[in-house]
C-alpha cells in the first residue's frame, strides 16, 4: 500500500494576504504579454481582442489565448511579473511548434468544473470551428469531469479523439493509462498538517487528480474521523478532513471558498464525501 510523506507545518489553513505593492491592471499584463509574443513569433499574427486574451494566426493555425490565469497568479505575487511572462510565454510557444506524436506513459486525468465544456464550446464557435473539439473526457460526478492530456515539458496540452485514434488505444482504456501514468508522476506526495484536517501537495499541478488514486487515500494514510470529505477549490489543492469532524468541514470549507475565489485554475467551491466509488457532492 502506498504512503504519503508526512510534514507537519503549523498554521496550514492560514491564507496569506500580500502586502499592498502597486500592481499593473490586466490590460496592461496582456499588452505586456502581446508584445513578448510579437518579438518570439514575428512571423505570427497577434491581435488583442479583449481584457484578457490575444489571438493569433500562425501556420493555418488560429488560437485563442486566454491570460486570466496568468493574471491571477500574477496578482498573487506582484514582484513576479517577468517570471510569470517568462512561464507563460514558454507554455504557448508548444502551440507554435511542430506537432509531435503524442506520448503515451505522459497521459494524465485532469479533473476539472463540468461547466468547463461550455467553456471549450464557447471558445471554439468564437474561433470558427466547424466539428467537435471538446477533447476527451468522462463524467467523473455531477460537477466534475475528467478531462485527459499529454503532460509536457512546459504545459497540459489536452488530447482530442484524433489523439488518441493516433496512439492505437482504445478511449475505453484511456482512464487506466492516464492513473498508471499520474502514480509514476506523482511518487513524492506530501501530507501536511494533522489533527483530522490535512492538505496534500506534489508539485501544483495535479493535486486535485490525486482523488483518483484510491491506493493512495486510505485511513493509515489519512487518519479522519468519518467518511472522506475533501475539497478541490483549484488544481493545486487537496483538502481532506472527516465526515464527523465539524470544526475541520467548517475549515475546509473556510479555506475552499476563500481559494476558490482567489485562486487560478479554479475546480470547484463545494465539498464532496467519498461514497465508496467516486467523491459526490456534501452539503
Amino acid at each position: 500500500m502506498r504512503k504519503i510523506q508526512s510534514i507537519l507545518i503549523s498554521g496550514l489553513f492560514i491564507i496569506s494576504c500580500n502586502s499592498k505593492t502597486d500592481t499593473i491592471t490586466v490590460k496592461e499584463f496582456t499588452k505586456r504579454y502581446f508584445d513578448s509574443l510579437v518579438d518570439k513569433f514575428p512571423t505570427a499574427e497577434f491581435k488583442i481582442i479583449d481584457d484578457s486574451t490575444i489571438e493569433s494566426k500562425y501556420h493555418k493555425k488560429d488560437i485563442r489565448i486566454s491570460l486570466d490565469n496568468a493574471y491571477i497568479e500574477y496578482q498573487a505575487k506582484p514582484d513576479s511579473l517577468q517570471k510569470v511572462l517568462s512561464k507563460y510565454l514558454k507554455v504557448t510557444s508548444e502551440l507554435y511548434s511542430p506537432e509531435e506524436k503524442i506520448n503515451k506513459n505522459r497521459i494524465v486525468p485532469i479533473i476539472k468544473p463540468i461547466a468547463y465544456l461550455d467553456d471549450i464550446r464557447d471558445v471554439s464557435m468564437k474561433m470558427g470551428a466547424t466539428k467537435d473539439i471538446e477533447g476527451v473526457y468522462e463524467k467523473y460526478n455531477d460537477q466534475l469531469i475528467i478531462a485527459y492530456a499529454e503532460d509536457t515539458k512546459n504545459s497540459i496540452r489536452y488530447l482530442t479523439h484524433a489523439d488518441i485514434k493516433s496512439l492505437s488505444i482504445s478511449e475505453d482504456s484511456v482512464k487506466s493509462i492516464a492513473i498508471k501514468n499520474l502514480e509514476q508522476l506523482l511518487p513524492n506526495i506530501q501530507r501536511q498538517g494533522g489533527d483530522g484536517v490535512y492538505m496534500l501537495s506534489a508539485g501544483g499541478d495535479y493535486e486535485a487528480s490525486i482523488i483518483l488514486l484510491n491506493n493512495l487515500l486510505t485511513k493509515e494514510n489519512l487518519p479522519v474521523d468519518g467518511d472522506f470529505v475533501i475539497a478541490i477549490p483549484n488544481r493545486d489543492m487537496l483538502l481532506i478532513t472527516g465526515s464527523n469532524d465539524q470544526v475541520g468541514i467548517s475549515k475546509l470549507k473556510e479555506v475552499a471558498k476563500k481559494s476558490f475565489e482567489t485562486g487560478n485554475y479554479k475546480v470547484s467551491e463545494y465539498l464532496y464525501k467519498w461514497n465508496g466509488r467516486v467523491f459526490e457532492k456534501f452539503d
